[in-house]
């Protein structure tokens, strides 16, 4: 791993963890159309939006984010009505306030940054590739982002929905909008679920293509001892 990688996770995971972000599970929500959204999830799972997903999680019933995924180029009226508390903002450039944060990240902020190409190194580091090849785009999707970015800082299990390869437009609009850098994120999920095991998905259909493992609660912690009546009766 770079020194450079090493610096820019140290300084998100010390942030993350400033926020209480750190050391539990993250239920991340995307926005494609008829999520699957789990029946049960970890006690304590923090509810990770990407972009506009907090529109859908209001659908949904879901709770508020712990954190939400924006751009630079976010208008306030696509995010009308959430109750955003973190912020984890994507900037082509570093700002003034950035740097500055950056020498202090175990300061709780309500907003941290991420540069474009600290993106692409994330990605790199954690897929493989930026698979620019495959499509017309240059990279994944910002869902992949978001992934690489959790598995990067150390999240113990990431659970993945609102993501479909398959259905176009979004899930907080009308607007059938065809789905973009399809080819790069089939090739960057299938690299994940070969290297990542903790990353897991609700949605079948994804699971199916990508080989990531499908979700399922845990109804007991395999690390407690088994009710008495699992027990080898070792009564003479």
């Amino acid at each position: 791993m770079s020194s450079k990688l090493d610096r820019l996770i140290g300084q998100q995971r010390r942030w993350l963890s400033a926020r209480g972000l750190t050391d539990r599970p993250w239920f991340l929500l995307a926005s494609a159309p008829e999520p699957t959204i789990p029946t049960e999830l970890p006690e304590n799972a923090a509810h990770i939006h990407i972009k506009y997903a907090g529109h859908s999680a209001a659908k949904q019933g879901l709770p508020d984010s712990d954190l939400t995924f924006l751009l630079q180029k976010t208008k306030p009226e696509q995010i009308a009505g959430l109750n955003i508390r973190t912020t984890l903002r994507m900037r082509r450039g570093g700002s003034w306030t950035m740097r500055m944060k950056r020498l202090v990240p175990f300061v709780p902020f309500q907003e941290f940054e991420i540069r474009h190409r600290e993106r692409d190194l994330l990605i790199e580091s954690i897929a493989g590739s930026l698979f620019a090849e495959l499509g017309s785009d240059d990279r994944p999707s910002n869902g992949i982002t978001m992934i690489c970015y959790a598995i990067a800082v150390g999240i113990p299990q990431i659970i993945v929905a609102g993501m479909s390869l398959s259905s176009d437009g979004h899930a907080y609009n009308e607007q059938k909008r065809k789905r973009r850098h399809v080819p790069q994120d089939e090739a960057a999920l299938s690299a994940i679920a070969r290297r990542h095991g903790q990353v897991v998905t609700s949605e079948p259909a994804l699971a199916q293509r990508t080989g990531l493992t499908l979700y399922a609660p845990a109804h007991r912690d395999w690390h407690s001892a088994p009710p008495a009546d699992e027990k080898d009766d070792k009564t003479p």
